[in-house]
């Protein structure tokens, strides 16, 4: 295995934020209600219900919907904290020449405000308002990709929630599980990570061979 690139998800993987995501759901569906929404409400995370009904009620309806998105993501990251390890494995995978980046469905503000370094410690930082589709779309794990100027292959997506497994392994790159968000090792390895590690500050060992992944 020959990995040049590693790429972070955030919350969950390098910060704890807590964010209250039912009631996120909740609160963009009541909006959509309140402006004329009918029928079904939409399958899917919210930032993709939020799309679907916007292609419903339009451009106003989507501006409110992010500013509640956003404001709940600037609160939430008031009251996170970056995991312990998160600033000692960023500086030591750079230095070790790995080609570092963050990509996040959250907004940039609620990132920057846990790790306002971000730009100098990671060649790509790509929150959701960088890219067209966030993950799991695969885009977003490509456009890390084509930013730190590697192969996919050689690119690890490190992340806590099947949505970034997903991403990785229809990006082509090496899908890494962390059970230091809200799901378990065995949900990760269901949603199909080919690496299941306790958390992020594992990843150097694993990759230098130190950690047994498959006793994880």
């Amino acid at each position: 295995m020959s990995i040049q690139a590693l790429i972070f998800d955030f919350d969950g993987t390098l910060a704890e934020l807590n964010i209250d995501f039912a009631l996120m759901a909740r609160r963009v569906q009541e909006l959509a209600r309140d402006m004329g929404f009918r029928g079904p409400w939409p399958a899917g995370y919210t930032l993709e219900q939020m799309q679907a009904a916007a292609a419903v009620l339009g451009p106003d309806f989507q501006r409110r919907a992010q500013e509640i998105i956003e404001s709940m993501e600037l609160e939430a990251a008031g009251r996170g904290r970056l995991f312990g390890f998160t600033r000692p494995l960023l500086v030591r995978a750079g230095e070790r020449g790995l080609g570092l980046a963050v990509i996040s469905r959250n907004c940039g503000a609620a990132i920057r405000q846990l790790l306002p370094e971000v730009d100098r410690l990671c060649q790509a930082f790509l929150p959701r308002e960088a890219v067209s589709r966030p993950k799991p779309h695969p885009g977003h794990v490509l456009a890390a990709c084509r930013a730190l100027v590697v192969a996919p292959a050689s690119a690890a997506m490190i992340g806590d929630h099947p949505t970034d497994v997903q991403a990785a392994r229809a990006a082509g790159c090496l899908a890494v599980g962390v059970a230091s968000g809200r799901v378990d090792a065995a949900g990760l390895r269901e949603a199909g990570a080919q690496v299941v590690l306790p958390d992020a500050g594992e990843v150097l060992g694993f990759l230098e061979g130190a950690v047994d992944f498959r006793r994880l």
